[in-house]
């Protein structure tokens, strides 16, 4: 079991090398509207939920389709990073959280008082 401050330290190499493979290495264009939010590693570091967003809600889909596409290339090149016994299995999770901050606000600036 690795303790907190390995787990944080190998889920932001993780983060970096996934941003890095997006940005420069992947010749897929939908890879561009990708933003990598957050890597969370679990307890024995076999496990690596990574989290990603896009400023294209209809592109959602496609990203998604994309990601599965090259998840063994993704979590090759994650392996090679990290340098652990065994490679962490990669679980792409769709980031939801910046559509419900940006649905609190919308809920919050119509509560405001309307000045005259």
């Amino acid at each position: 079991m690795a303790n907190e401050r390995r787990r944080k330290q190998i889920a932001r190499r993780v983060q970096a090398r996934l941003a890095q493979i997006l940005l420069y290495e992947m010749k897929d264009p939908r890879a561009s509207f990708l933003t990598i939010t957050e890597v969370e590693m679990n307890r024995d570091l076999s496990i690596a939920r990574v989290r990603w967003s896009t400023l294209d809600p209809s592109a959602r889909s496609r990203i998604a389709h994309m990601l599965e596409h090259a998840h063994g290339f993704l979590r090759r090149e994650v392996a090679q990073e990290v340098q652990l016994r065994s490679a962490p299995q990669v679980v792409f999770e769709y980031d939801e959280r910046i559509e419900r901050a940006d649905r609190i606000e919308s809920i919050l600036r119509d509560l405001r008082p309307k000045d005259d």
